[in-house]
C-alpha cells in the first residue's frame, strides 16, 4: 500500500464526519472551523471519545452521552460512505488520480447531503466540481480534452435549463432546480459530453429506485406532485461513471 492510498483510508472516515456536520450546518457551514463540535440537543461540547468515526454512534447507542438524544444517523452514514468513496479511488485508479477522485467523490458527497436537507445544491460545490472536471481534463488530455470538458458542461447545464423552463411553462412549477443543471454541467466537465445521456439514465434509475424504496418504507402511494431530492441520484451517477471511465487502467474512455 502507497503513502497515498494509506492517507486516503486513515483520513476518509474524519473527512466524512467533517462533511457530514458541514453540511448540517450550511449555509453557515463554515462555523464547523470556528466552533467545537456540540450536541443539537443539549449544546454540550463533545469530547474527542464522542467523535470517533462510526465508532463513537455505536459505542454510544446512537445517542448523546449527556442528554441521551439521538444521534442523527446521517453522520455514520457519511463517514461510512467517505470511507467507501476513498476505497472506490484506490481500486479504481492510481497516484494522484485517487487523490483526485476521492476529493471529487467528497464533493458529491457534501452536495448530496445538502440537498436531502434542504433540496438545494450549494453553489460552491458546483463551482469546486466544474472547476475540478476541466482543471483535471486539462491535466490529462491537454487541450483537446479541456475543450471538450469545455462543451460538456456547457450541453449538461443547458439541456436541464430547458427541461425546466419547458416543464415550468406545461405544469406552472419548478419542477427541476438550477442546482440540478449546475451539478450536471460538472458532471459535463469531467466526462465530456458524450457520457451525459449515460448519468442521466443512471441518475433517473437511481432516483427512482429510491424513490420505490422509501414509499414502501414510509407506506406512502408516490403521486405526481412527489417532490424528490434528485441531487444525489445524479452525484452518485457521476461519481459511477466516473470510476467506470477508468477501468483496466483506462481514462476517460467515455469520451
Amino acid at each position: 500500500m502507497s503513502a497515498m492510498e494509506f492517507f486516503l483510508l486513515l483520513s476518509s472516515p474524519f473527512v466524512g464526519s467533517f462533511i457530514s456536520a458541514s453540511a448540517g450546518a450550511w449555509p453557515n457551514w463554515a462555523d464547523t472551523l470556528q466552533t467545537r463540535s456540540k450536541c443539537v440537543q443539549c449544546k454540550t461540547k463533545l469530547s474527542a471519545i464522542d467523535l470517533v468515526p462510526v465508532l463513537s454512534f455505536f459505542w454510544l447507542h446512537g445517542k448523546c452521552r449527556t442528554c441521551k438524544a439521538l444521534i442523527p444517523r446521517i453522520h455514520p452514514w457519511a463517514e461510512a460512505i467517505a470511507v467507501l468513496v476513498a476505497l472506490a479511488s484506490i481500486l479504481v485508479f492510481t497516484g494522484w488520480l485517487q487523490f483526485i477522485t476521492a476529493i471529487m467523490g467528497w464533493v458529491l458527497l457534501f452536495g448530496a447531503l445538502v440537498d436531502i436537507r434542504l433540496r438545494i445544491l450549494p453553489d460552491e460545490a458546483n463551482a469546486v466540481l466544474g472547476i475540478g472536471g476541466l482543471v483535471t481534463l486539462l491535466w490529462l488530455g491537454g487541450t483537446d480534452y479541456f475543450w471538450l470538458a469545455v462543451i460538456g458542461a456547457g450541453i449538461g447545464y443547458g439541456a436541464f435549463y430547458i427541461i425546466s423552463r419547458v416543464y415550468k411553462m406545461l405544469r406552472g412549477r419548478d419542477g427541476l432546480g438550477m442546482g440540478d443543471a449546475k451539478l450536471l454541467a460538472a458532471g459535463g466537465a469531467w466526462l465530456g459530453p458524450f457520457a451525459l445521456s449515460w448519468v442521466v439514465i443512471l441518475a433517473g434509475i437511481v432516483a427512482l429506485c429510491g424513490m420505490l424504496v422509501m414509499g414502501y418504507l414510509r407506506k406512502e402511494t408516490l403521486k405526481s406532485d412527489t417532490v424528490l431530492s434528485f441531487g444525489p441520484a445524479l452525484s452518485l451517477a457521476i461519481f459511477v461513471l466516473w470510476l467506470w471511465s477508468g477501468r483496466d487502467g483506462m481514462t476517460i474512455n467515455l469520451l
